[in-house]
């Protein structure tokens, strides 16, 4: 899964040092070299829009970075912990999600969307 960006909470910097876009991989099963492992909050999925983040959920979790060519990778090495995202956050996610399938699905199906 790729998301838009990940950001490291970091004592120099107030609300934490924030890159991306990166691709997240399967987290790791085997003994792995934890001195690079930092903690990284994400969100999964989320809209930009009117220069809010709208989104359900935020993610936290430790991992270890790579880079190969141009591309970030992250895989964890523990446990994510989900949070939910305060309940205007979540709202505001679904009516602008809600509204980009509704403009973007085949005209047989918007009728049937309208309706729920």
């Amino acid at each position: 899964m790729e998301v838009d960006e990940v950001t490291i909470p970091a004592p120099d910097f107030p609300g934490g040092q924030t890159f991306g876009p990166v691709t997240l991989e399967e987290p790791w099963e085997a003994p792995v070299n934890l001195t690079g492992e930092l903690p990284v909050i994400y969100v999964p999925h989320r809209v930009r829009l009117f220069g809010i983040d709208w989104y359900r959920e935020i993610c936290r979790t430790r991992g270890v970075f790579g880079v190969t060519a141009n591309r970030i990778t992250f895989r964890p090495t523990a446990p994510t912990l989900v949070e939910r995202a305060a309940w205007w956050r979540r709202c505001g996610y679904w009516l602008f999600t809600r509204s980009s399938r509704l403009d973007t699905a085949p005209v047989e199906t918007r009728g049937h969307l309208s309706r729920t």
